[in-house]
């Protein structure tokens, strides 16, 4: 026997303040409900700047916006009992919840934001770094270079690894270890643009993702980013200061070089930068050492 589909409640949403927003976002997603209309008094709030984007009717006026859309379900998160009688008269009741229960509502939607938020952080974040872990930096590679290949646009990658730092946890301890990874991260982030990643690759490598940057430019930034960590010794809480280096691998991706598949084409831009920061390690580390496919090299 089929079962039948069960219609979609229509919902209005009363008030797009923090809690209008924060329940607007979660319920936009739900398929059994349909949200047929938004309503604040000021028309330029958060939730009814999305609310338009998502092609819902907005309303400046609730009583109007209750009155077009009739739903099965008013929402009344202004904390006005006085729309509530009004409300109730106009639907009937049982079909609005305001008062106690929207504030309930309100707290459990929030808390319910939160702990997504938190779980999607913590799933493409490095909880040690705040950067973006490996897993999330791939994605991001994934993405700009088909943007790169569609776009033709230049694009570089970077392998950092930091210089003899088994020795600064053998010597100083595991936390001293984690501040002298920390405080790297936060020196090069305060220099980066807005449109470089910096991930974590796994111990003390990271990589950094540059779109729109050539070999030469990455060589560059690169270059500036090593002063700047090497000119400032982390100094842990004894007083004692460690100097820091990294030795770096830079590579040029060029959606000219002829047809391949992003997979290949991230596989074989993490390969060269790879192999090049392990030439700036022979080379006797702190410094860079760049190439692109064409094997072309530079050192610092």
């Amino acid at each position: 026997m089929q079962q039948m589909k069960e219609n979609p409640s229509r919902v209005l949403i009363l008030g797009a303040g923090r809690g209008g927003s924060s329940l607007l976002d979660i319920l936009i997603h739900e398929p059994l409900v349909t949200i047929v209309g938004v309503a604040d008094k000021y028309s330029d709030t958060p939730a009814m700047r999305l609310a338009r984007e998502c092609g819902i009717t907005t309303y400046t006026d609730a009583e109007t916006a209750i009155k077009a859309c009739k739903p099965c379900t008013a929402f009344n998160l202004t904390h006005d009992h006085v729309l509530d009688a009004t409300a109730v008269n106009l639907l009937g009741p049982g079909s609005v919840i305001g008062g106690l229960e929207a504030k309930l509502m309100w707290k459990i939607v929030t808390r319910l934001k939160t702990i997504e938020n938190e779980l999607r952080f913590e799933a493409s974040h490095d909880p040690l770094t705040g950067i973006y872990n490996r897993r999330h930096a791939m994605q991001t590679l994934r993405k700009d270079i088909g943007q790169s290949m569609r776009y033709h646009f230049a694009y570089s990658l970077a392998m950092l690894d930091l210089d003899h730092f088994k020795s600064v946890n053998d010597q100083h301890g595991h936390i001293a270890g984690d501040t002298v990874l920390k405080s790297v991260v936060d020196t090069i982030c305060s220099s980066m643009r807005d449109v470089d990643t910096m991930g974590r690759w796994g111990g003390e490598e990271f990589m950094i993702l540059l779109p729109h940057t050539t070999k030469e430019h990455a060589m560059i930034a690169v270059k500036n980013w090593l002063a700047r960590v090497n000119s400032k010794p982390v100094v842990l809480p004894d007083g004692v200061a460690i100097s820091v280096s990294f030795s770096a691998g830079v590579a040029q991706f060029s959606p000219c070089d002829g047809p391949a598949s992003i997979e290949t084409s991230v596989e074989h831009l993490i390969h060269l930068a790879d192999e090049h920061m392990y030439q700036a390690k022979k080379a006797g580390r702190h410094c860079v050492v760049g190439g692109d496919a064409g094997g072309q090299q530079g050192g610092d």
